[in-house]
């Protein structure tokens, strides 16, 4: 299954926006991967997967980007979902959200 495909049945059966930490969340379950054993992969610590997971903590595009090459998904959308994650942040203070595009030349 695609990212994309991926992102848009998350929003159908949760009715919330996804994040890049829902996504990789779901991609380890998927793969049926422990929180230690995908942390390895991407080279981070459990907690900071965890606090991704759970969107205490967000990604910068550069490692998503990164993150994106290491498991064999589309970067573009790891990247939009992290600045997507990034403006929402922000903007989830005042009662709006973010719908990032990207297009890739």
């Amino acid at each position: 299954m695609s990212t994309k495909n991926l992102t848009k049945k998350l929003h159908e059966l949760i009715g919330v926006n996804e994040t890049l930490g829902m996504v990789l969340r779901s991609i380890r379950l998927c793969d049926e991967m422990s929180l230690k054993e995908f942390a390895a992969i991407l080279k981070i610590s459990t907690s900071y997967l965890s606090d991704v997971e759970h969107g205490r903590r967000f990604i910068s595009a550069k490692k998503s980007y990164e993150y994106a090459e290491k498991l064999g998904y589309p970067v573009e959308e790891f990247v939009r979902l992290a600045l997507q994650d990034e403006a929402n942040s922000f903007m989830a203070v005042k009662g709006h959200y973010a719908n990032v595009s990207l297009h890739v030349a």
